[in-house]
């Protein structure tokens, strides 16, 4: 259950169990290579990449819940009845990741490689398409990115996202350099 933590002007903040906001990077892994969904949004004036997620809301029970609603919005809940049967399943995230300093919890989801996936960015391009955001859609973008050779514009929680995952056990196999990664 969300707690009241403080109200600054207008907008209220919410945690649960001390994590104040949560997101979810999709993944799959193809031809040794891990491919991780992220979006571009502008932060301090800026267009940025970064984790699909948000903010703790007075609706969410259970951090799931925030990861599962941010990432519904931000992705303009076009896979939204895919993401219901997912979250059916229990520990449907196969990893969840800590950050302590910023009080953020992320969530990986292994997707399989297919077409409803795959082309989630392109429909989403063509569907959004000189469309203001509106309904919290943060994204100005989606896009499928290789976890070990994306080196865009990104934000500091995405790139202490990916260093954490490309030294995880779960990816670290999959390094091309087979060389120590920098974690922070």
């Amino acid at each position: 259950m969300s707690k009241f933590v403080k109200k600054v002007g207008k907008v209220e903040y919410y945690e649960i169990d001390g994590i104040r906001a949560s997101g979810i990077i999709p993944y799959y892994i193809k031809d040794n290579s891990v491919k991780i969904l992220i979006n571009l949004e502008i932060r301090n004036s800026k267009l940025v990449y970064n984790i699909i997620g948000g903010k703790v809301d007075k609706i969410d029970n259970k951090i799931e819940d925030t990861m599962v609603r941010e990432f519904n919005e931000e992705t303009g809940f076009l896979m939204s009845d895919i993401m219901k049967k997912i979250t059916k399943k229990d520990n449907f995230l196969k990893r969840k990741i800590y950050f302590d300093k910023s009080k953020y919890m992320l969530g990986l989801l292994n997707v399989t490689d297919n077409v409803i996936w795959n082309t989630l960015p392109d429909i989403y391009d063509k569907i959004f398409e000189g469309v203001e955001s509106f309904n919290h859609r943060d994204s100005e973008q989606l896009k499928w990115v290789d976890l070990f050779q994306f080196e865009e514009d990104r934000s500091y929680l995405l790139t202490m996202a990916m260093n954490k995952i490309k030294y995880s056990n779960l990816f670290r196999k999959f390094n091309p350099k087979k060389q120590p990664l920098f974690v922070d």
